[in-house]
Parts: C-alpha cells; structure tokens; sequence
C-alpha cells in the first residue's frame, strides 16, 4: 500500500538522522500489516530525543484513528501539520478526525489543504473521499475515489469505499459492480456484502446460503458475523422465508451487542435527567428570541420514514437537505466538554442545563456552514434529535420540528433488523430496543406536554396511503407555497447516505407496513414490553 509519507526523509546532517529514518521506515512497515503497538513503541521512543518529528506524531495519529483515541489523534496529527503543512496525507487524516468528532468547518479547510497539495496515492484519496461525503460533495468523493481504484486496482478497500460513494448518487449499477469488485477481491468482506444484499431482489436462496457458509468462518470476527448475518437476512426476506430470516437477523444482533457499550440502566437514567432539567419553567429561560433562523428538525426513529419525509420537503426549491449532522448534540458536547462514551448521556444534560440559546444556536450553526446549502431554508434529519427538542426550540423559537412515527411493531422490528455503525447501540437485544421504544415514547409525551402545538406528528403510514395530501400538509405546515416536485421526491437526485439509500429512490410503497407480523412469535419479548407500557403493536 505504500504508506510512507513523502517526508519521510530528515534532514541529513545531524548525526541520528540515519538512525531516525531507519526507525521510521520500520514503523511505516509495521502501520502496512496493522501491528499498532510496534508503530506507537517506535513513535513513542523517537519522540521521548526529539519532538519534533512530524512522521512520528503522524504515525501515534494513524494509529489512534484505527483504535478510536480521538483526542489523542487530534493532537498528533494536528502537531504533525505544525511541524510540516506541506504534506497531504496529514492534513487528509486530520480532516478525517475532525469530521469524526463533528468539527465540519475545520474538517473542510484540512481536507482544502490536502487537496491543494495534492496527491494520486490511494490511501490518501480515501480520507479525502470520505470527508468530501460527510460535507455532502459526493460526486467529488467518487472522481477521488476513482483515481483510487485506478491506482490501486487490487485493494478491494477502495473498491467498497466508491460502491457506497456511487449508492450515494443513486447510481444503483455502478455501485454493485464496484462491491462485486470489492468482494471478488475478499470474498470476506462482509460489509461488502451487506451493502449488496440492499442492492439485489433474491430470487432464491444461493446467495444466502453462501453467505451462512461464511459466516461460519467469522465466528470469532462479530463484527464481520454481524454484517453477514445482517445480509443473509435480508435475502431470505427476499424469497419470504421468515423463519431463516428471522434467525440470522437474531445471530447477527447477538453479533454487534458483543462490540457495542451500551448500559440500559445509563440510558434510563439520561432519559430521566432529560425530563427534569427540561421543563416548562426552564424552556422559557434563556430563549434565543431574536433568531429568525428557522431550520427543519425532523426527529423520531430510526427506520420509520424519515428519510422519506426529508426527501419530500428537500424537494422544495427553498429547501436544501444537510442529511443526518450529529451537530447539535457536538455542539453540547463542545459548550459543556463533555465527552462521556455516550453520545447524549445524563452529564451532557444536566451541564447543559444553563447553556443559553443564543450561544447554542451560534455553534450549531457555525458547525452547519458547510453543510446547510444555499437554499433559505435547511434539514436537519438526525432522528435522535428527538432527545434535544427543548435545546432546539430554545435555540431557534422559529425552527419547525416535524415528527415522524410509525406503528410500534414494524418500527422495533425494522431497526432490530437493520445494522447501525456509531449510533443506536440499543438496537441489538429486543429486550433493550423495546425498553428504548418506550422511553422515546415517553419523552415524546413530555415534549408535547411543554410545548404544545411546536411539533408536528405525521404518520408514516399516512404517508405511504396518501402522499399527495400528506406532502401538502407538510409543505403548509412550512409556510412554503406547493410545488409539485414534492410528490416526485424520487426523482431527487441530491445524496442520500442513510440506511435508505437505495428505497428512497422508488416511488412511495406499503411493502413493510405490517412486516412484524411474519415474527409475531418471534418478536414476543419486544410486544410484550410495549403490550405492558400500554402500547399497542
């Protein structure tokens, strides 16, 4: 892969230059196979003589990213540029960490400065792709992308990182021929495969079985055993054979709860400190009255129809969609330094409790710069939102917060059955997800309790039996004059880059209205949780 930097050399007329680059070059070697503790062993020791070695900062950043030190990557590879901004591959992974923890306006001027230097190298241009998607320039990602491929054409890597840049642009086709490519390459890349179970209508069962037999190469790999469970599932869907179904979505759930940190009794306790520290009298404190800026919330779950609500309304010529930002909460994260492993937890709450709305509603915008267009008015379509509606409504009085639900059942069956990278770590074990469910639920019913007539709820079955009159309400609800592109939304041609990628680009369909009831039996422990917090499926 060739991941020595261009810099690699020091200068030649100290006496432990020699030394130094010998050193460096094995770490570089040792980065190429993954041995992470030998590159932080040799970075480390370079540095205890001298700290001014961009290459060995950039090397501790490297590792950092893989093993999810942030902060520690922050530092190193923003001492690496520093020390040497004349070098892409730092700037590219400092943009990568930047987008990483929701620092977009840094992330887009590191990934600038990457690309004013320049660089055909694949392992660069990957970075560079990425956070061009992440700041919505995907059609620049796929021409990265593909000088990656062209230069490193037997590295299925960037074979699967273009496939997911081109189902971006709802180029169905030329997606599956670069995950076949990246497949055909590794016939073990499971989210390789996973993506493609998306992309195919199963016509029979040989793929699934296939992909049973891989997975029972991957039992001591959850994450990949997750992906592969995930994908078989979904193809025995394809032919109706619930059963199978059902059972490799539940061996890939067991799967990803293995690798995820989620504690119930935490996130109780977050949706409890929500509810006090949110009240009706603290609402009104603090509101950014004099905000005309009037941004679009739509909140709920994940796998309800919210995609389809953004894709409705981003229609609209006033309206530009900013996908799924994790700004405001960052945001929190950035006024309060919080930095718990839970992406809104108890602490955040609570040390939120006296930030103003004026100075919540400056950082998310500024946050947003890059990513809310040019239109007057912009989407915000992150569904956990739904966790920070009284710090939206305090931080813009004027925002429209829209709501989108679904039938209880379907929605806990469709996110159980749907594989999350970074969020929803409750979505892996019924008996959490169902528990989850209920609070949100729950907090849903305070918000309308102190505020009510700010949200409005709109059904997504509603939506599937009318689309019409639906859309309309919406775009009233807006304040906007109709155009009738919003019942064309399929023909959108904006990024998506949701789970929903491939279904938002049909025509509205009631195809998984009423799926659970293929599982009753097997979705008892999930029914009966609602059935006892009186939620009817």
């Amino acid at each position: 892969m060739n991941q020595h930097p261009s810099s690699v050399a020091i200068t030649k007329d100290k006496p432990e230059a020699g030394q130094v680059v010998t050193e460096l070059s094995r770490a570089f070697d040792a980065l190429e196979v993954k041995d992470f503790r030998l590159v932080i062993e040799i970075a480390k020791g370079l540095l205890k003589t001298n700290k001014k070695i961009p290459q060995a900062h950039y090397l501790i950043g490297r590792v950092t990213i893989e093993t999810r030190q942030l902060d520690i990557a922050l530092k190193a590879l923003e001492t690496a540029v520093e020390l040497d901004g004349t070098v892409a591959e730092y700037w590219a992974f400092l943009a990568l960490v930047y987008s990483q923890i929701g620092n977009m306006v840094k992330a887009e001027n590191a990934v600038v400065a990457a690309q004013q230097i320049g660089s055909d190298k694949a392992y660069i241009l990957h970075p560079i792709a990425h956070v061009l998607s992440v700041l919505g320039h995907a059609e620049e990602a796929v021409k990265n992308l593909r000088i990656a491929v062209q230069n490193s054409p037997n590295n299925g890597i960037y074979h699967h990182a273009l496939g997911v840049s081109l189902l971006e642009l709802g180029d169905f086709s030329g997606a599956q021929q670069s995950l076949k490519k990246a497949v055909a390459l590794n016939e073990n890349d499971a989210e390789s495969w996973w993506i493609l179970s998306s992309l195919v209508k199963a016509q029979n069962n040989d793929l699934a079985e296939q992909l049973l037999a891989l997975m029972k190469k991957t039992e001591t790999t959850p994450r990949a055993h997750a992906f592969l469970g995930y994908a078989a599932g979904k193809l025995f869907e394809d032919t109706q054979c619930w059963d199978k179904a059902f059972e490799v979505f539940e061996r890939g759930a067991a799967a990803k709860r293995k690798i995820v940190d989620y504690d119930s009794s935490e996130a109780k306790k977050t949706f409890e400190v929500i509810k006090s520290v949110c009240t009706e009298n603290w609402l009104n404190t603090s509101v950014n009255e004099t905000n005309e800026t009037a941004p679009i919330f739509i909140i709920g779950q994940p796998r309800t129809g919210t995609t389809l609500i953004d894709r409705i309304i981003s229609s609209h010529s006033l309206v530009h969609s900013a996908g799924e930002p994790v700004q405001l909460a960052m945001s929190l994260r950035a006024i309060t330094g919080v930095r718990t492993k839970e992406f809104i937890s108890a602490e955040l709450i609570n040390k939120s409790h006296y930030v103003t709305g004026a100075e919540l509603a400056q950082s998310y915008l500024t946050g947003l710069a890059r990513l809310r267009g040019k239109t007057p008015y912009f989407i915000d379509k992150f569904p956990m939102n739904f966790m920070l509606v009284g710090f939206i409504a305090k931080a813009f009085p004027k925002a429209k917060i829209i709501h989108v639900t679904r039938s209880p059942a379907d929605t806990c069956f469709a996110v159980f059955k749907q594989l999350f990278e970074e969020v929803y770590q409750h979505s892996y074990a019924q008996s959490e997800m169902a528990e989850h469910f209920v609070m949100y639920r729950q907090l849903m019913e305070h918000w309308h309790t102190i505020m009510p007539g700010k949200i409005l709820d709109i059904a997504y079955e509603d939506v599937i039996a009318d689309n019409e009159v639906q859309a309309r309400r919406l775009i009233q609800h807006l304040g906007l004059d109709w155009e009738d592109t919003c019942i064309n939304f399929e023909k959108n041609n904006t990024a998506v880059v949701t789970a929903s990628a491939a279904q938002v680009r049909e025509k509205a369909h009631n195809r998984s209205i009423g799926r659970w009831k293929n599982y009753k039996n097997q979705l008892s422990p999930t029914l009966d949780i609602l059935k006892a917090a009186g939620i009817s499926p």
